[in-house]
């Protein structure tokens, strides 16, 4: 991973770029507002859900939520994604009928095999086509809702619904568009919102959680702005087996991750009272390979871990090296992965509720 120092120069070394940057995706926004650019239609509603930023603001968790809000109403969704890492190229692959994963991390990318291992009964769909990725979930799956994970920047599709994630403590990091920064867009792109959704909310008090609502509602005026937050819900070893949170506090613990925010992560595990031994941080959706995790091993014996504690999207990138490393004899460490849920306001579902039946 980059260390803070290395990734400050980065960004400094490129803020000189920020200014052309963030003017080429006004010029693109605007090419698709006024119809240079061409947005195309499906034949059922889409919602998107995106952020500003390069990462971490939870928009799997808030997709996997949503899919799962769509089929308790009795509607039928399929979730979109690029499929970010993957080798499926412009797609469509699918990655899950609704009942069984199909492909591997390494030809969808990690986020879209976590949600089809997630989601029951939801087919997951990957391509960098995202308006061939929903034709075909509409036309094989019969889907009624399309839910785009990642997709505020795709402006090629159209969608009824832009759902647009901040983080609730600070909402836009440097405030500099990339490659001086880490903002995808600069913050004028929110006014193309249907809404906000201020993620990870458990880290501010009552007040200081409205205090930032306003703050956005200021900035965007009659955007609704919800907040969420990210709750734990129970562990599953690489064997599938299933233990209540209560497990993790019963043994000290080595957690690792592969994020675009870990500290997220690793501030869910300390609110669980965990016996923390160490931790390790890999850039966002790195590939482990099976002396990364040896040395993980060895890291956190040495450390008086007695297992390793991950998320599900590293999760499906370390079962194969760990079944591995467990049939060739080298008795790894159990590694359980946490299951961690968003849960936004009820406002949302509210909205979304309208804006379907509208």
């Amino acid at each position: 991973m980059l260390r803070d120092s290395t990734l400050s120069l980065l960004l400094t070394l490129g803020r000189p770029l920020s200014p052309a940057y963030s003017t080429l995706m006004k010029a693109r926004a605007w090419a698709y507002r006024n119809g240079y650019l061409s947005t195309r239609r499906l034949s059922c509603p889409v919602i998107s859900i995106g952020n500003l930023s390069l990462g971490g603001t939870g928009k799997t968790p808030h997709a996997l939520a949503i899919a799962n809000w769509l089929k308790s109403r009795g509607i039928r969704p399929a979730v979109v994604s690029r499929g970010y890492g993957g080798r499926a190229g412009r797609g469509p692959l699918v990655a899950s009928d609704g009942t069984s994963v199909l492909v591997s991390y390494r030809d969808a990318g990690d986020e879209p095999v976590m949600m089809a291992e997630a989601l029951s009964d939801i087919p997951v769909v990957v391509g960098s086509d995202r308006y061939a990725g929903g034709r075909l979930a509409v036309e094989r799956f019969g889907a009624q809702v399309i839910v785009l994970d990642d997709g505020f920047q795709h402006m090629a599709l159209f969608r009824d619904v832009d759902l647009v994630l901040l983080p609730a403590v600070n909402f836009f990091g440097t405030r500099w568009v990339f490659p001086g920064g880490d903002l995808r867009e600069p913050v004028s792109a929110l006014s193309r919102a249907t809404a906000i959704l201020l993620t990870r909310a458990e880290a501010l008090s009552s007040s200081d959680r409205e205090i930032g609502r306003r703050e956005i509602q200021t900035m965007v005026p009659g955007r609704p702005v919800f907040l969420s937050e990210m709750r734990a819900t129970r562990c599953i070893s690489m064997k599938g087996e299933v233990k209540a949170l209560e497990m993790l506090a019963s043994e000290p613990l080595f957690a690792v991750c592969a994020l675009a925010g870990p500290e997220s992560f690793f501030a869910i595990l300390e609110e669980l009272d965990t016996d923390l031994r160490g931790k390790a941080a890999f850039p966002d959706h790195y590939s482990y390979k099976r002396n990364d995790l040896s040395k993980l091993m060895a890291q956190a014996r040495k450390q008086g871990a007695r297992a390793l504690v991950t998320t599900h999207k590293d999760s499906v990138k370390i079962k194969p090296i760990w079944h591995e490393l467990a049939v060739s004899g080298e008795e790894p460490l159990p590694v359980w992965m946490l299951e961690i849920e968003a849960r936004p306001e009820e406002g949302l579902w509210n909205m979304l509720e309208a804006k379907l039946s509208g």
